[in-house]
């Protein structure tokens, strides 16, 4: 009995340590239950295996696949990767593990010394036993799921909004018994969004319940987080929201047939805004606050300043241009000109379960001063439609007095241009010498990388050859790679177009991830080559 519980313990301890780690699935099992040796580790870590098969005294590891997993605890979220090796073995006994090694974000991480006990099969035999059950291991007899296990919602944060109120919307998996399937949505089935204006957002991890009642069964949730959108309705209705097709595959320990389904879509509710809505109002929706920068504390009559009005805050500000000049008659101040704006958003959880940008929206305006005395136009107020509180609402802005003085001489302006113009020619033509220089070396540096892109991208062309989808992702994962990297890979592949052609139209990091993916199996390709 001690034995047995100091076996558990190496087994359990480094599921409560920080880090990468190995663990087993079980450290006792019967002959022929499905056995795993299981490195954890951060979410967004780099993954590489260095071999895909590690070899024992009678007994084998092979690997398996590659898994997410995000937890919540205690309301905190963390997010793991689980990279699995199935421990195999022809007759019963007490085994030492095959020590595993895996490169982690560019460090072996090696798994160490682990025991596992196999006894004879008995029709009794727990299957359950050790810390997870084959609810999350599953051996190759387990059946498929039936189709009403499988299931894609599109949904949103709000079931009910105004008309020009920006909403979220996402596409989410629920799913039953079996282990989460490969999911992937059908590209060349648009997606339904009636009467509403979206932008399709990258890069955003949403989370939700991972267990929820649906039509009064327990499903587990994913989140399709490769495409998030930002829905803006345009007029008031009720619409269906996210109709298309997603295709479902199983995975290794669960496998099933790739499947397609259609979306289960959203019903949301549009209202119209209240009528009739104040003159000041120029169709901003959301709940934001105004305020007055870079204004100067002395100016001097024909001479131009500067300053700019900010507003800030989440909803919708896409109909506001100018909002100084833009709330009386052009007339009103003819020595104020409109120069520009600039838009900043930031994409975050704006309050409870409530997600959205906050905006920081900033309008430039230049002012050539006509008289000397005091310059204060007058108070500014502007007018935005509040969906929290279902009312028009409004924000002041008071100017500050600004005395504008008589006009400088002319020596004044003339030596501080002089001194300005003589101190600085030096130095202009010295940045002159190096820009000519670094753009000439910029040139070569950027033809010799092109070329040396294109020639790793069509040898990348090559070996896909017809390989597609997910019979592209599954080949990419058998090489070694990540998950995450075959996905994006297999969704960059398209029957029309080579990857040179794809090449061109990416960002700038999803070119460098194309590349280091053709890098890497290239390499990998070599070494093959040279056993």
């Amino acid at each position: 009995m001690k034995r047995f519980f100091l076996l558990l313990l190496l087994g359990a301890f480094p599921l409560f340590s920080q880090g990468s780690k190995f663990y087993l699935s079980q450290t006792r099992a019967d002959l022929g239950d499905a056995v795993f040796i299981i490195l954890e580790t951060e979410g967004g870590a780099q993954v590489r295996l260095i071999e895909k098969e590690f070899n024992g005294q009678g007994i084998k590891a092979v690997y398996w696949g590659t898994e997410e997993n995000t937890t919540i605890v205690n309301f905190k979220v963390y997010r793991k990767k689980l990279i699995k090796y199935r421990l195999t073995v022809s007759a019963p006994g007490r085994f030492s593990v095959p020590e595993i090694e895996i490169e982690v974000d560019g460090q072996k991480v090696e798994s160490g010394m682990m025991a596992l006990e196999i006894s004879p099969r008995s029709s009794t035999a727990n299957k359950s036993s050790g810390f997870f059950s084959n609810r999350y291991f599953f051996s190759e007899e387990t059946e498929g799921p039936e189709d009403g296990d499988l299931k894609v919602l599109f949904r949103t944060n709000k079931d009910q909004v105004w008309v020009g109120e920006p909403i979220l919307g996402f596409f989410t998996l629920y799913y039953r018994n079996a282990i989460r399937p490969y999911i992937d949505r059908d590209f060349s089935s648009s997606i339904e969004f009636p009467y509403f204006r979206s932008e399709a957002l990258s890069g955003i991890n949403l989370l939700i319940p991972e267990q929820v009642i649906y039509e009064g069964l327990e499903f587990e949730t994913a989140v399709y987080n490769k495409e998030t959108f930002i829905l803006t309705p345009l007029r008031k209705g009720e619409y269906s929201l996210g109709s298309t097709v997603f295709h479902l595959e199983g995975r290794q320990q669960s496998f099933f047939h790739m499947r397609s389904i259609k979306t289960v879509p959203s019903k949301i509710f549009v209202k119209d805004l209240p009528s009739p809505s104040p003159s000041e109002f120029k169709g901003a929706i959301g709940n934001f606050k105004i305020g007055l920068e870079e204004y100067p504390k002395a100016a001097f009559l024909g001479e131009p300043f500067q300053f700019k009005l900010t507003i800030s805050g989440n909803g919708n500000l896409s109909s506001i241009k100018d909002p100084l000049l833009s709330v009386c008659d052009p007339s009103c101040y003819p020595e104020i000109t409109y120069l520009q704006t600039k838009q900043q958003r930031d994409f975050r959880e704006l309050g409870p379960g409530e997600f959205g940008f906050y905006l920081n929206h900033s309008y430039h305006y230049s002012v050539l001063p006509k008289k000397e005395g005091v310059w204060k136009p007058e108070d500014l107020k502007f007018t935005f439609f509040n969906p929290g509180s279902g009312r028009y609402e409004s924000v002041s802005l008071r100017f500050p007095g600004l005395e504008i003085g008589p006009p400088r001489p002319k020596q004044e302006i003339t030596a501080e241009d002089t001194g300005n113009k003589g101190g600085s020619f030096l130095l202009i033509s010295i940045l002159l010498s190096f820009v000519f220089v670094g753009t000439g070396a910029f040139t070569v540096l950027t033809l010799r990388k092109k070329y040396q892109a294109e020639a790793i991208l069509k040898r990348l062309d090559l070996w896909i050859g017809s390989k597609r989808g997910f019979v592209l992702k599954h080949s990419m994962m058998t090489k070694g790679l990540p998950e995450e990297e075959a996905s994006l890979l297999a969704g960059w592949k398209s029957d029309t177009a080579p990857l040179t052609e794809t090449y061109k139209s990416l960002g700038p990091s999803s070119k460098a991830t194309l590349i280091r993916i053709s890098n890497w199996l290239s390499d990998k390709l070599k070494e093959e080559g040279s056993e």
